[in-house]
Order: structure tokens, then sequence, then C-alpha cells
């Protein structure tokens, strides 16, 4: 009788136990079933009267689709508002989503001018807001005037690039390509010399766009996800600060710090703010490129090297020779470097960007070395720890002026300021700019208060 109870209670406890998992089935099923779609909603816009089309914003769109993929978004919902921006990102950006294994969509909420246009048409559908407009599209690098008009080569190889885009989107090519060149001409639409800028009514019209909606409910009701997860991702600190970096106005103003600081901090002793200027501007700039994923810190690291051997020739190594001109080149590798993109078209922009970079140093140079040394400022930062650390006494001031005239010895190298022994006497000089190396005769050429001015004594 045990055993037969036994196997009653057993039997009834596995009875029990598939009654739960059924139950447990009956409900999951259903939920797992209803889950609903998500969509990612990732707005490309610029940031208020600064940013614009840029690396930064083409970081976060990358990162925005790998995230979309892993979620296994329904869509990804582009919502575009911008003036424009880089040509170079544009274009990266065009590749990131029209090989994106997601559906894409874009939502013109406003305007898609200039490299918008190309963002837009990269996805496979085009929404716009009532009053939006798109179109603009001609590369520009803010040279141009009524008598120089945009580089030919330039305007064909993006002409080229929009019209293949639309090609593959099952657009009209020459509806596009007349954004981006201003002598095509479509009779009813746009003369010849102007570019082609379309509102959303005549945009749906065309063919340009497919549908027109208000909000982003709306949006979502045409693509009926009206009961989706949205999504929504935000730019993180370094995408912003990138955005920033790599704007085309703050990359001069970061070099101009950067080398303007390290020279003066190179032509006077001790290390000040001038210095600190410097290598913060250097980092800035070598970093907004690395936080938008245009580059490692491997050229950071060859302007560095640089740096340290153009120094080494100049405080150092007598003369002019191998050290110099190896860290002029290391100098112009690493800036090139940086400068650069994948795509094969813009290495020439790297380049003549290079050049215009490197007229820049120059100018700094030749400004520091031949027209600052007169400068009051300039007369102050020549000043040395020792005159700023005691008052020196009035008679020593002016028994400084019998100096005037009388020959020495440099003993030190003069960059400008140094020591020279007059008359078994060492006395702290300065040059007007010009360097003098250990050993050199020079003449006392002028004395101003406590500072003692030194020019190389010719040989007649």
């Amino acid at each position: 009788m045990r055993k037969k109870h036994l196997f009653r209670e057993i039997i009834s406890l596995y009875r029990s136990i598939l009654i739960v998992i059924v139950i447990f089935l009956s409900i999951s099923f259903p939920l797992y079933a209803t889950e609903k779609p998500v969509v990612f909603w990732v707005p490309l816009k610029d940031i208020p009267d600064f940013g614009a089309v840029e690396w930064g914003l083409a970081s976060f769109a990358k990162r925005s689709l790998l995230e979309a993929e892993k979620q296994n978004a329904e869509v990804v919902i582009f919502e575009i508002d911008t003036f424009g921006g880089r040509v170079d990102a544009m274009l990266f950006m065009k590749d990131l989503i029209v090989n994106a294994p997601l559906k894409t969509v874009a939502f013109i909420n406003s305007k898609a001018w200039s490299a918008g246009v190309f963002l837009a048409l990269s996805c496979q559908e085009i929404i716009m807001v009532p009053d939006g407009s798109m179109g603009a599209a001609e590369p520009r690098t803010g040279q141009e005037t009524a008598e120089t008009p945009p580089d030919p080569k330039t305007v064909s190889a993006i002409r080229g690039q929009i019209e293949a885009l639309a090609e593959a989107r099952n657009r009209d090519p020459q509806l596009f390509a007349a954004m981006v060149d201003r002598n095509i001409e479509i009779a009813g639409l746009k003369e010849k010399g102007e570019l082609l800028t379309l509102t959303a009514a005549t945009a749906k019209e065309k063919g340009a766009a497919d549908h027109i909606a208000q909000d982003q409910q709306e949006v979502l009701k045409i693509l009926g996800l009206e009961d989706s997860v949205v999504v929504t991702p935000t730019p993180s600190w370094s995408e912003t600060l990138a955005r920033i970096l790599t704007h085309p106005t703050i990359i001069p103003i970061l070099l101009l710090i950067a080398f303007g600081g390290i020279f003066l901090e190179i032509m006077t002793p001790g290390f000040g703010v001038p210095g600190v200027a410097g290598i913060i501007a250097l980092l800035l700039f070598f970093g907004g490129r690395y936080f938008a994923g245009l580059a490692g810190w491997e050229p950071l690291m060859l302007f560095v090297v640089g740096i340290l051997l153009l120094a080494l020739e100049l405080l150092v190594i007598p003369g002019f020779g191998i050290t110099g001109i190896t860290g002029i080149g290391a100098l112009v590798i690493s800036l090139y470097m940086v400068l650069r993109t994948t795509s094969i078209l813009f290495w020439e922009v790297a380049f003549s960007q290079l050049l215009f970079y490197m007229a820049i140093m120059g100018g700094i140079f030749l400004i520091l070395l031949f027209f600052l040394p007169n400068n009051p400022i300039w007369k102050k930062l020549g000043l040395h720890k020792k005159d700023q650390e005691k008052e020196i006494p009035e008679e020593k001031i002016l028994n400084y002026q019998s100096l005037v005239g009388k020959k020495g010895i440099a003993k030190t190298i003069l960059r400008p300021a140094g020591i020279v022994e007059i008359e078994g006497k060492r006395y702290d000089v300065v040059t007007r700019g010009e360097f003098i190396e250990p050993g050199k005769m020079v003449i006392v050429d002028e004395v101003q208060g406590n500072r003692i001015i030194v020019k190389i004594e010719r040989e007649v």
C-alpha cells in the first residue's frame, strides 16, 4: 500500500509541475509575440550658432548605427536640420548610411542644405516638414567670389557622387545634380547660373521626397510604427568636444596658439604661460581628431619628436643641420597625417591645408623673430628671474651706459637672451632677435635701463 501511495504522490507532483510549465508558457509566449519594435531616432543637427556637419557628428552617426544594429532596430530615422558642413565628413557619413544593414529614413525637420542633401538622399525614404527645404549643395571653400567660382574639379567630383547616389535611390539624378552644379538648367524649375533648392511640396511633387509630416508622431504613423519603442541617442561628451575642435574655424586658432606659444617659450628663459598655452592648444588640436576617430596619438608623438629635435638644434647644436631638417620633416608629416582623411580626393585637400598651416607657422616665426624684439611686451618677456627677484641699484643701471660700443664674447648661445663676458665680467644680454652661438664676438649696441642689447661684431 505504501508503494502505491508513494507512486500516486509522485504522479501528482509531476502533474503539478507540468501545469506550472504550461501556465508559464501561455503567459510568456503572448508577451514575446507582442514585443514592440524598436525605432532609433538619431538627431543630425547643427550646434546652435556654431556647429555643422563635421567629424564629431560623423562619429556620433557611426556609433548610433552600430547601437541600432545591436538592438535589432526596425528602422533608423535621421532627423536632419543643417546648413551643411565639411565635404569629407559628409561623404564618410553618406557611406555609413548607404551601407547600413537597416532600413533608414530621413526626416528633414526644417532644412537639409549643402551636405544635408547628401545625408537625406543616402536614406531609403525622405520625409519633410511642410515648411522644410533641401538643396544648395555646391561645394565651397569660403574663398569663392563672383570672379572666382568654385573649383570645377571639385564640383564635377561632388556632382558625380550625388548623381550616383540619386540613381541608387531611384530618384532623378538631374534634379539633385542641379543642387550641386549651377550650370545645369531645368525648364520651369531653375535657370542656369542658380543653385536648386526645393520646398517640401515641390520636392514631393518631383519625387525628391516621399512624404510630408509635421512631427515625430506623424512620421511614425506614416511608417506604421505608432506603437514602437523610440530610442533617441545623444552625443557623448567626447563627440561634442570633437565637433567643436574639428570645426574649420577652430583648427587655425589652435595651431596659431600652439606654434606661437611654443616658439615664445623657446625664445625666452624659464617656462611660463606661453608654453602652457601652446601645449594645451596642441593637445586640443590632436585630441579633436582622436575623439572623432580620425587619428590615433601617433601624429602627436611625431609632432613632439619634431619639436624636441628643433629645440635641440636651436639650443644645443651649433649651426643648422640634419637634426633641424629632421625636426621640420617630423612636424610636416605629423600635420599631414592628422589632416588627411580616408578619401583619395581629400588627400589633396590635406596637402593644401598643410601648406596653409605651414605658411601660418612661417608667419609667426618671422613676426616673433624680427618684429617683436623692440616691442615693450617682448622686452618684458625677455627679463630674467634674476632681474625680477631683486631690485638693481640705480648706480649699476647707470654704469651699464658705459658698456655701449664695448666688445665681448658670447659665453652661452644668445636666443636672443644669454650671457656675454665684457672686460672680464659677465652680463645678461639680449639680441634684437638673432641667434648668436657661443664664442662669437659681440658688441654692445644699446642699453635700455638694465637691459643690454648686443649684436654680432662683423669682421671688416
